[in-house]
């Protein structure tokens, strides 16, 4: 009787889904490299309904090419209007004559698409004329000073180091170098 009046009392807001074959879902797995974070990955395709709650699955873009997955798995993919939201284009909103952040992108969109011909040789001039302020380093000025007021007998926050992976550790070496070679180093523990 008790284990009735629980059941019963779980599967109060309980919703019955099912699926048929071609629908479209997204199927939750567990993350390439990291077997214990899952999210939904997809968009999949149902092939066939192997009983009243499990499904078999195409995943083309996984080591198994078909799966088997519970309808608890499973969410319906639904197809958004285009009307309501459309495309999202890729290309930067701001792009000022065609100056990129080399960190962020290694290909800068020309500047003679953008500018005429007059405008792109002024241009030109001013950047050599000025060549110490468009620096790809950034620099220094000690024409502004500013100072942080800290509360008296506070201590700092303390958090455990994290780990980087080779590459990204490689690449705070550098970026840490440059700042030496600068004289902007703080001088506090690095790498």
């Amino acid at each position: 009787m008790k284990l009735l009046n629980s059941k019963s009392w779980y599967d109060k807001t309980a919703v019955a889904q099912t699926f048929s074959p071609g629908d479209k879902v997204l199927v939750l797995l567990p993350v390439p490299g990291k077997p214990l974070q899952a999210k939904y990955h997809g968009l999949y395709m149902v092939l066939e309904q192997l009983g009243l709650v499990d499904y078999v699955i195409s995943t083309p873009d996984r080591r198994k090419v078909k799966r088997v997955c519970h309808v608890n798995l499973l969410k319906q993919y639904h197809v958004r209007d285009v009307r309501l939201c459309p495309p999202v284009d890729d290309t930067p909103v701001c792009n000022f004559v065609g100056i990129s952040d080399s960190v962020e992108s290694n290909v800068s969109p020309s500047r003679e698409s953008q500018l005429s011909a007059l405008q792109s040789s002024e241009l030109t001039g001013l950047i050599s004329e000025f060549e110490d302020m468009f620096s790809e380093q950034p620099g220094k000025t000690p024409l502004v000073q500013h100072h942080i007021q800290l509360i008296p007998g506070a201590t700092p926050n303390r958090s455990a180091p994290y780990r980087l992976s080779p590459d990204k550790m490689e690449f705070v070496r550098s970026e840490l170098a440059i700042l030496k070679e600068q004289g902007r180093d703080s001088g506090g523990r690095s790498c």
